[in-house]
């Protein structure tokens, strides 16, 4: 397997094409035209133009079958995925066509379509080995999981020591919840290819996530992503995601270099546009800082560390015991939790509430549904909504990385998970702020779902 960095062309992006479509389909080809189209200031709105009019565009190509794939391929790279799929679906006869159209469906979260497709693929072309690690990728990001270990097994003895077999390995291990093992997998892969991008990408996205806020694991983090940088063209969730790291170490002009080298390429993207209106929005806090704390009052009030208030010992060393930290955590306690911990009695609750009460705040807070007497219940929602649905995984709403460490930290693995939790909840999690809960309440509203009132 050749390596995820292509040498950058001296030729503009349409020659490059050209020469392509005039020979043999490789993975340096597709390697070349992505590679070429960053390079070329141009090559975005040269691709659209030869797409509009491919057929004679296309009609010096070695094959009809190149002519086909390669434009499935170039409808992929610009996010068109729609046609990609409705194009590469003809070409499912060569292995670089079925290829990118099984990559198209796993973009478009049409998973069960994904598997079938690999399985068919993989009796038809059993010898071409990009298509046997992408069917590991597909099993393991449709759910698939337990079918990993015995393709992984066929390819050990030839692939084993490889970059390309680590990095998968790593992706099953991650998959079932194997991370330090997954991160060891990442790492001796960037070891054998420093410029594996995918690897370095998957290591920042594990220590990110998984390194429950140690700061040596979000340095490394922050390290894995700075290595995707280095390689041309740029991940773009490598981008983002290092851009969301800067935020939170309040490197807040970094975090918008970040966002704004991904709209130069990609002018449309949601999520850098989103992220880069917060990342701007941060360096005016920087200079009023209360106007700023006023308008997210009551994110802030939660983060508040239980520390910075005068409790008796009793009190701190339980509070500590319990891992509650911040006003967010305590009032997601009731009465009767605190009252139940061993040396917790009348006199620390008495305390505990007056210490709340100052900032406006009860025990049981962040667990109630609609009015404040109103006791913890399931959404409503929950009894009408396709039972399908709610079962997804939470993977599937495709969230930024700060999101995504919000549901990782309240346990929610699963779309139902996730409508039973509230606002208060969901604000009082570390580094969650108003634009992660837009995101997500957005994301939600496109499947007809909402949050626990």
């Amino acid at each position: 397997m050749e390596s995820r960095q292509a040498v950058i062309e001296a030729s503009n992006f349409t020659q490059v094409l050209k020469d392509i479509g005039g020979g043999e389909l490789t993975e340096h080809s597709f390697s070349r035209i992505v590679t070429a189209l960053y390079q070329d200031h141009h090559g975005r709105s040269q691709l659209r133009e030869h797409l509009s009019n491919w057929e004679k565009f296309s009609s010096s190509f070695a094959s009809r079958a190149n002519a086909g794939i390669l434009a499935g391929y170039c409808h992929y790279v610009l996010g068109h995925l729609d046609e990609a799929q409705e194009i590469l679906a003809k070409e499912k006869r060569h292995a670089w066509g079925v290829y990118y159209y099984i990559r198209t469906l796993l973009d478009r979260h049409l998973f069960t379509e994904a598997v079938n497709a690999a399985e068919e693929a993989s009796k038809k072309f059993d010898d071409f080995l990009p298509l046997a690690f992408l069917t590991i990728e597909v099993y393991c990001k449709s759910g698939w999981e337990e079918q990993v270990p015995k393709l992984l097994k066929q390819l050990e003895s030839k692939w084993g020591k490889t970059p390309v077999y680590l990095y998968h390995q790593g992706l099953y291990q991650e998959r079932v919840g194997e991370y330090p093992q997954a991160i060891a997998s990442y790492r001796k892969t960037i070891d054998l290819d420093p410029q594996f991008c995918l690897a370095n990408f998957r290591l920042g996205y594990c220590l990110d996530l998984y390194g429950r806020g140690d700061e040596w694991a979000i340095d490394q983090a922050i390290a894995a992503y700075e290595n995707c940088l280095r390689i041309f063209p740029s991940y773009t969730n490598a981008v983002i995601n290092l851009g969301l790291l800067y935020e939170d170490r309040e490197r807040y002009h970094d975090a918008i270099k970040c966002f704004e080298t991904v709209l130069k390429y990609h002018p449309e993207h949601p999520r850098a546009r989103l992220f880069l209106g917060d990342a701007r929005a941060a360096t005016r806090m920087f200079y009023d800082k209360e106007e700023e704390k006023k308008a997210d009052r009551q994110s802030q009030v939660l983060k508040i560390p239980v520390t910075d208030f005068e409790l008796s010992v009793r009190s701190r060393n339980c509070l500590q015991k319990m891992n509650i930290t911040t006003l967010g955590d305590l009032i997601m306690k009731t009465e009767q939790e605190l009252l139940s911990y061993k040396n917790f009695g009348e006199t620390s609750l008495k305390e505990i509430k007056d210490m709340l009460a100052q900032k406006g705040l009860r025990l049981g807070q962040g667990l109630e549904q609609g009015s404040p007497d109103a006791p913890a219940s399931r959404n409503p929602l929950e009894a009408t909504a396709d039972p399908e649905l709610l079962n997804r995984s939470i993977e599937t709403l495709n969230l930024s990385v700060r999101s995504r460490r919000c549901m990782e930290r309240l346990g929610v693995k699963t779309l139902r998970d996730l409508i039973n939790k509230t606002e208060v909840q969901l604000m009082a999690a570390k580094n969650f702020g108003m634009t992660s809960l837009n995101e997500i309440k957005k994301k939600m509203a496109e499947l007809g779902l909402r949050l626990r009132g």
